[in-house]
């Protein structure tokens, strides 16, 4: 239903507007809308298909008049009728008529065209005179100037005609508290010259009026597809009706092929009266002679019928059925063309969804991936309204749903806690036994399943096995919410069966490769972790490691355990290492880590722990527990164990040499005696380890790490050279040590496992300070962010950058993520999706120290960058002859790739010459600006006020101050 009422159609207000255009122009007519308190332009009031209430037809007469200052404006805007530029609706009406009087008895039948408030009737009409009653309906306010524009609106009928104006007598007025306003017309029948040709323009206007009628129907009719969604394409044929028809009300029903509900369209009446009318037209019905009704029909189909609706007791003009049925007829045929044309492009999004099913299935790594996949593709190949994935669990005989798509959240959750057996649902042993497909609906199921479809809104559903040879692994399901076809069903069901069978052959597959890849990492005696899986749950653990939390590796060896083996046998020491595992798992907790790392070597790691006390007294009871007698080959067995600790506090640190601490720590235990514990690097109470690793590891929780800002120039110009951005360069204020500089700590970064958390952070912070930089005309300053390889592979990366743009709403193109060129970028795909994904973002890519790596030329193919840096080794030779080539080469290669370049390391005055007269266009170095812990561009170093030094000094390319130490993060 529309928000505005229907009650006053766009022709009045045309009148208004364009009265006031004339009188006081567009500025007038801006006034009036706004004092009218009305939002939309006046084109849109202006549209056909416009209408507007009575309320805001009544403000808009009251904004004209105050806005012209005239208090008979109304009733020359309705005397403006049969101007020049008469409004086409009026001609096409006028020119039915071959009298005033023929007009005068019709405006009974007319006025309801253009309002829905009020009732007219001839009282009496002669041939010079006629008496109208006019009446508002009640619950309306009377309106003066209202009543000013009928008197308007009537006296210029006889203009239409060649006569003079008809005048008006007003004996009763409605605001005046009388029931009616009361009309009395006389005209004069004498003909005026100038008068007549207003009658003849109206003649030929007349002829325009149809032409252009049919033009409009067939535009409108070609504005029906140029939309892909079917909703709007019916909204639309509604909203163009009125280009064949004005009328205050429209009724579009759609027929369904099956048994599904038609699809209906109304605009003008309430959801009530639509509804009721829709029941009556599929009962075939005549809906009265206020009902236009014509059909939408083509030679291929009858998709429906179009109704054009008036108010109780009036009816349609002559010619607005054919009008109505030529425009039905645009409208089928609109209807065919899109109905051929969505078939055709779902075809093509089916069969797009069946090569990316077949991709992301011979991709996807799990039963329960493959589950997903399968359930997000599923609504799109088979046209189904929601899709689901359940797996077979055989050894409880249970249905559990894995995966499911077209459910509200709190639905899906309550279907995927569902958990089906076959005694509460029959209809799964054709499923499940026979392993056939099965159809099904919520009327005819089974009480518990009928139950779970009604909870779900699920009324039809087919349902097909996914069989892997003989081997089940779930159930496929795709459902409706209301009833379909049979051909619905049957072209659903080849479909579902054919996906059904990608989806088992692919979840076998999967379950054979996690079958060998838990052999590949697991202990076949014991089950245990091997030495390759606890390796990589180490270095997870100590990663994840929180500030103050202790992360503690417990190297456990068998004392004597060849013994075992040379007098009982190799089975009864694999039974003796197979509870020797068992009894560890009963001393730690679930989320601990036990690994067998080869013969009787095992290992503990152990997390979130206070301190190394609480991994010494694990220890302690690991030993305690070995010491109990095994029962082994009908005889008590006892053993002992020497057990190494290594512990580390805080985040970062590496596995391996933890792993190495704590083996060394077994061996020290064995020479002192066995059956004991030894502590690697243990440390006397109270002396704390200030090595350079762990402070690291608490700089950035103890802000203690800066940014620096190298300036990035644009040299394009001789002494009009211009910052556009600048560099990020991390310093560390060290507390003891002062303000280190990359070099001295990035390596060491590197090593524990750190670069990555302080890569984010300068992504972060530079996000932050750009925020803060002054506005630049043109170009936006933009900031640079070195990462390294290992920043990219980390899932931390997207949503951080995401975050920063947004908290600090950035345009994403002002962050430039510089990719330092090294062997890390090589046999790593990954890295590229990541960049790609960066992109998408809208940052820009940068390849930094293009040219020092041994596959420059490859990356720059495969890498999506949209800048590249040129190192500083090839800037520092210029001038030299041998250097001025490559550097051109690089810029010429670039230009060709439509890449940006910046050149790195710009010390002197001929290196910049050079430089410029190559074509380069951004620069960066100390001649032009160091870094600084703030960011001003107007601190630049004046390149004209350096050349007459460096001239005279001549200092060497290479020999200036450098920055050659800057390794960024």
């Amino acid at each position: 239903m529309d928000a505005e009422p229907r009650e006053t159609a766009s022709t009045t207000i045309s009148l208004l507007l364009r009265y006031v255009r004339e009188q006081g122009g567009d500025g007038a007519v801006a006034e009036v809308l706004d004092r009218a308190g009305v939002q939309q332009d006046a084109s849109a009031l202006e549209a056909t298909s416009m209408w507007v209430g009575y309320d805001t037809r009544i403000r808009l007469f009251e904004a004209a008049t105050a806005v012209l200052g005239d208090a008979t404006t109304m009733f020359a805007v309705g005397a403006s009728a049969v101007s020049e530029n008469i409004p086409p609706v009026l001609v096409q009406l006028l020119s039915l008529f071959a009298s005033p009087s023929a007009v005068y008895r019709q405006m009974p039948r007319i006025v309801p065209k253009f309002t829905t408030t009020s009732t007219i009737d001839a009282i009496e009409v002669g041939r010079t005179s006629a008496h109208l009653r006019y009446r508002l309906h009640d619950g309306y306010r009377p309106s003066r100037l209202d009543c000013q524009y009928a008197q308007g609106l009537f006296s210029a009928v006889t203009a239409s005609f060649g006569l003079a104006p008809a005048e008006v007598s007003h004996p009763e007025c409605q605001s005046d508290g009388y029931p009616a306003c009361e009309y009395v017309l006389t005209w004069s029948t004498r003909v005026r010259w100038r008068a007549w040709r207003t009658r003849n323009r109206l003649v030929a206007a007349a002829l325009d009026v149809l032409r252009n009628k049919v033009r409009e129907v067939q535009s409108a009719a070609a504005d029906l597809v140029s939309s892909d969604d079917v909703d709007e394409v019916l909204a639309r044929i509604v909203d163009r009706a009125a280009s064949a028809v004005l009328a205050p009300g429209y009724l579009l029903l759609i027929e369904s092929d099956g048994d599904g509900a038609p699809l209906v369209r109304h605009r003008g009446l309430s959801d009530t009266v639509a509804d009721g009318l829709v029941t009556r037209m599929l009962r075939g019905e005549y809906l009265g002679e206020h009902a236009l009704v014509v059909a939408i029909a083509s030679n291929r189909r009858t998709h429906g019928r179009l109704a054009a609706l008036f108010a109780q007791g009036q009816a349609p003009m002559p010619g607005d059925r054919a009008l109505l049925e030529a425009y039905a007829g645009h409208a089928a045929a609109a209807l065919d063309l899109f109905t051929a044309l969505d078939e055709s492009r779902r075809e093509g999004l089916r069969t797009a969804a069946l090569l990316g099913l077949a991709h992301r299935l011979a991709t996807s790594d799990g039963v329960e991936a493959i589950a997903g996949v399968l359930t997000a593709a599923l609504p799109t190949i088979v046209e189904c309204d929601a899709a689901s994935v359940l797996l077979w669990d055989a050894e409880i005989g249970v249905l559990r749903p894995a995966s499911v798509v077209g459910f509200e959240p709190a639905v899906r959750d309550h279907f995927l806690s569902v958990a089906l057996t076959v005694e509460q649902t029959p209809e799964l042993l054709g499923v499940l036994q026979r392993q056939e497909l099965v159809v099904f609906t919520a009327d005819t199921a089974s009480p518990a399943l009928a139950v779970l479809l009604r909870d779900v809104g699920a009324h039809t559903v087919v349902a097909v096995p996914l069989l892997a040879g003989d081997t089940l692994m779930g159930v496929a399901t795709v459902s409706w919410t209301g009833a379909v076809s049979a051909s619905v069903l049957a072209e659903a069901s080849a479909l579902l069966e054919g996906v059904g069978h990608q989806g088992a052959t692919a979840m076998q597959k999967a379950r054979l490769l996690a079958t060998v890849r838990h052999q590949s990492q697991h202990d076949a005696l014991t089950g245990l972790p091997n030495r390759v899986l606890f390796a990589a749950e180490l270095h997870t653990a100590l990663a994840e490691g929180q500030n103050h939390t202790t992360t503690a590796v417990l190297f456990c060896d068998l004392d004597n355990f060849k013994r075992v083996n040379d007098r009982l046998g190799h089975r009864v020491g694999d039974e003796l290492l197979r509870q020797v595992a068992m009894r560890l798992r009963a001393e730690v907790r679930s989320g601990d880590v036990i690994g067998r790392l080869g013969g009787d070597e095992f290992a503990v790691l152990v997390t979130g722990l206070e301190g190394e006390a609480a991994a010494i007294d694990l220890a302690r009871r690991a030993v305690d527990r070995l010491n109990l007698p095994f029962h082994l080959a009908g005889q008590d067995l006892r053993i002992s164990a020497s057990v190494g600790v290594a512990v580390h506090t805080g985040q970062g640190g590496r596995g391996e040499r933890l792993l190495d601490e704590a083996d060394g720590a077994m061996y020290t235990a064995k020479r002192t005696g066995r059956n004991q514990i030894a502590l690697a690097g243990r440390q006397e109470p109270g002396v704390a380890d200030t090595s350079l690793p762990l402070e690291l590891a608490c700089a950035l929780d103890e802000n203690q790490m800066r940014l620096h800002f190298q300036p990035v120039v644009d040299i394009s110009r001789a002494g009009e050279e211009s910052v556009v951005g600048a560099e990020a360069l991390i310093r560390w204020e060290h507390p003891r040590l002062g303000l280190l500089a990359p070099a001295a700590f990035l390596p060491v970064a590197q090593e524990t496992g750190l670069i990555t958390d302080l890569d984010l952070w300068v992504v972060g912070a530079a996000c932050a300070a750009l925020a803060g930089w002054p506005q630049r005309a043109g170009r936006p300053y933009g900031v640079a962010v070195n990462l390294d390889a290992a920043t990219l592979l980390d899932r931390r990366l997207v949503p951080t950058v995401r975050a920063a743009l947004n908290r600090h709403s950035l345009e994403p193109e002002r962050l430039i993520l510089e990719v330092v060129e090294s062997s890390a970028l090589i046999d790593t795909p990954r890295i590229v999706e990541r960049l790609v994904e960066l992109r998408r973002l809208g940052i820009h890519i940068s390849l930094d120290d293009f040219g020092t790596g041994f596959s420059t030329l490859a990356w720059l193919n495969s890498l999506p960058v949209d800048q590249i840096k040129i190192d500083r080794s090839f800037i520092m030779n210029l001038p030299d002859s041998a250097s001025v080539p490559l550097v051109q080469g690089i810029l010429a290669l670039a230009s060709k790739l439509g890449v940006e370049v910046v050149a790195e390391g710009v010390e002197t005055l001929d290196q910049l010459e050079i430089l410029r007269a190559s074509g380069c266009v951004l620069a960066q170095g100390y001649l032009l600006g160091r870094p600084s812990a703030t960011f001003d561009p107007a601190s630049m170093r004046s390149v004209a006020a350096a050349r007459p030094a460096q001239r005279q000094a001549r200092i060497p390319a290479g020999t200036a101050p450098t920055n050659s130490t800057e390794i960024l993060p």
